[in-house]
């Protein structure tokens, strides 16, 4: 039952992708022999594995996280905390598929850049602020006040650093919060806020859009180290036929067993320490586990196989045909993208129940795709003109953490984390690998113009639901002028 469910949510997230690629091939632009359906059966092995997934993140990884959040701040020591929060988000960014995504599709664009150094610059800026998500909570400080210091010496330093690693960097962030870490971090953070003696529901917010900037942050002080230049454009790609298939299992086997060895490692010092599970509760984990091993194999052969192979091929047709239509393509994907994305719909749910239904959900829907179909755009108008993504990102988070000190507390974190889960496994995969076939076919740069876009579709919803904040504010402020002056 369970897994039917996973296997509903998961493809009320990719089917609608399908389709718009399959209408796509029979009535505007042919993907060629063999690509159509490769595309498919990677849609169908996307689908199994991501249900598999995130069915055994939530009998497995997600109770033993929360386990190891509230053990941490109940053991009353500051270094065991912090020691969590620092392994617990390198480890977990390790065993994040999106990440392993991302790798590939900077190696496939810059070869140039050490992609091993790139992961682990990654893992640790996660882990740096998971640290600090943790101590955000034990010690009440705003997050406000941690998002101005944080984007404050961000742009500071991204104004000195390389350029091509730039874009990079801020996707670095979207990618880190993918479908493992999500979860995790937030079950970390949820075992934390439990154990506080003054539980706050904002407490439950929050530590997904601080390990947001930690990757970002990371990539950045990277940049500052490293030598412009040496670029290598991608011209061409092989695009695999189904029965090339078979041939990625064993290589996603191994990859799979890499990124999950030090997690399940982490399990066991954990238990061996602090948690000290049942036998029923361990044999849980280990299933939940197994899933998610599976779920990993199935994903990575759908995304090998299909999906980012027909992603490039359909971005440089179209931009080979007209690119002014990638502005049209970038934002009905964006929209599309955003409106299937099962995170997004929980995220609506949240909102209507915090504002007691004064934003509704159809409010909210209409406003994210037209915010995320706006990001599409934006998205593609940089990979035609080269625009520097300075001219976006700077604007879009000076407001965001100025908005933060005028809306409600509770919509603070939410509204960072809101753009966390707008970015999810389509973005990474799809979405990403489109820019970058758009970038090649109009003679444009992918390490600079085409990556970019997976933090275009995070940021928006970050000032969309804050600015439903002000709307929920501004009505509340209304309801209780209007009961004072019934008592009057």
């Amino acid at each position: 039952m369970e897994l039917l469910k996973k296997l509903k949510e998961v493809g009320s997230s990719i089917v609608p992708i399908l389709v718009l690629v399959s209408l796509m091939h029979f009535f505007w632009i042919p993907l060629g022999e063999g690509l159509l359906s490769s595309f498919l059966i990677g849609g169908v092995l996307i689908i199994a594995g991501l249900a598999l997934f995130l069915l055994g993140t939530d009998i497995g990884l997600l109770p033993i996280g929360e386990r190891i959040g509230s053990a941490s701040v109940r053991t009353k020591n500051l270094a065991v905390l912090l020691s969590t929060g620092l392994i617990v988000g390198i480890v977990i960014i390790l065993a994040e598929p999106n990440i392993t995504v991302l790798q590939e599709q900077v190696a496939s664009v810059n070869p140039s850049i050490s992609t091993t150094l790139m992961v682990v610059m990654i893992a640790l800026g996660v882990g740096l602020y998971l640290m600090i998500g943790l101590l955000r909570v034990v010690f009440r400080i705003p997050l406000k006040w941690i998002y101005l210091g944080s984007y404050t010496l961000l742009f500071l330093l991204a104004a000195f650093s390389s350029q091509e690693m730039l874009a990079m960097a801020f996707d670095s962030g979207g990618a880190a919060t993918g479908p493992l870490a999500v979860p995790f971090i937030m079950a970390i953070g949820l075992g934390v806020a439990r154990v506080q003696k003054k539980q706050e529901e904002s407490d439950n917010f929050g530590y997904v859009s601080l390990a947001l900037i930690g990757p970002t942050l990371a990539l950045v002080v990277l940049g500052l180290f490293s030598k412009e230049g040496g670029a290598s454009l991608v011209t061409t790609v092989q695009i695999p036929v189904a029965g090339g298939f078979l041939s990625l299992v064993e290589e996603s086997v191994s990859q799979v067993v890499r990124s999950l060895i030090p997690l399940v490692l982490l399990c066991i010092v954990y238990q061996l320490v602090l948690l000290k599970m049942t036998i029923g509760q361990l044999v849980r984990v280990a299933v939940g586990f197994l899933y998610v091993f599976l779920g990993l194999t199935l994903f990575f052969v759908g995304v090998n196989g299909g999906f980012i192979p027909a992603g490039y091929q359909i971005g440089y047709a179209i931009g080979m045909l007209d690119s002014r239509l990638l502005l049209l393509t970038g934002m009905v994907i964006g929209s599309i993208t955003v409106l299937s994305e099962p995170s997004v719909w929980v995220l609506i749910d949240q909102v209507q129940t915090i504002t007691q239904g004064h934003i509704r959900k159809s409010i909210m829907l209409i406003a994210l795709a037209i915010g995320v179909g706006l990001s599409g755009f934006l998205a593609m108008l940089r990979v035609i003109t080269g625009l520097s993504i300075w001219y976006f990102v700077l604007p879009v988070y000076t407001i965001a953490v100025l908005l933060s000190f005028r809306i409600p507390t509770l919509f603070v974190g939410l509204s960072f984390d809101s753009g966390s889960v707008s970015s999810g496994p389509m973005a990474s995969t799809f979405i990403l690998s489109f820019a970058i076939g758009a970038s090649v076919a109009v003679g444009g740069n992918p390490t600079t113009d085409a990556f970019g876009v997976i933090i275009f579709v995070s940021m928006t919803p970050v000032v969309i639901v804050q600015l439903l904040g002000l709307l929920y504010k501004h009505k509340q402020a209304k309801l209780a002028a209007q009961k004072g002056r019934k008592k009057s």
